[in-house]
């Protein structure tokens, strides 16, 4: 266990059985924790790695405050400390036949969208840019040399953020679409959108989304 941000705590699971779990790159994973008063909930975590020679998988988790049972139990587990998972699945995962590759999300879909940007072939092309509150925030990607910008919100929501949308909009993308991968908050998805598709011109299925939560609720919608 260790905390990579502030916000954002790593964990990584051990067992046999995850010898043999498949997944993707942007994969996402069942969890079932408990809440303050032991009460078994199911919660849904993205897979930052995975080693099958050491049977162990490391997922990232939001710690949001003030949390839920996730956050609670994400915060609170110790070593040793024994959890049922599920199968690794993915919403989102890498199109190879794209000319180019987008990835645009906040903190919470950065974790998906930098396995999936590392997972890249030597030499596609990739952009994007990635939202978090401040520089204690950022991340980088699992392995290679890639990377992407990052923005930088300070103390406003991440919810139905303009900051995000107003740095997609300034990208400098060619005339003929890629592939966008956006993930993150509700609103700042749709609101992405709306603004590949509608102002870029975009078709809608070259822009892949993987909602991760929406004010009043939890987990990957």
């Amino acid at each position: 266990m260790s905390d990579v941000t502030p916000s954002m705590r790593e964990l990584t699971l051990t067992g046999p059985a995850l010898a043999v779990l498949r997944g993707k790159p942007g994969a996402h994973l069942p969890v079932e924790v408990q809440d303050v008063e032991g009460v078994p909930r199911l919660r849904t975590y993205s897979v930052w790695a995975r080693s099958p020679s050491r049977a162990t998988l490391t997922l990232r988790i939001a710690l949001h405050r003030p949390g839920g049972p996730g956050s609670w139990w994400a915060s609170s587990v110790v070593t040793g400390a024994r959890t049922r998972v599920g199968v690794p699945r993915n919403r989102i995962t890498l199109e190879p036949r794209a000319r180019y590759h987008v990835f645009i999300g906040e903190e919470t879909g950065a974790v998906p969208l930098l396995t999936m940007l590392a997972a890249l072939p030597a030499g596609v092309a990739a952009c994007g840019v990635l939202e978090t509150t401040g520089p204690d925030g950022e991340f980088s990607a699992p392995h290679g040399p890639r990377s992407l910008p990052w923005v930088h919100r300070g103390r406003a929501s991440a919810v139905g953020s303009r900051l995000l949308l107003e740095s997609v909009r300034r990208l400098e993308l060619p005339p003929e679409p890629g592939v966008a991968y956006v993930a993150g908050e509700a609103t700042t998805c749709r609101a992405v959108v709306r603004h590949l598709c509608g102002e870029r011109g975009w078709p809608r299925y070259a822009v892949r989304t993987q909602i991760h939560w929406t004010a009043g609720k939890s987990g990957i919608l």
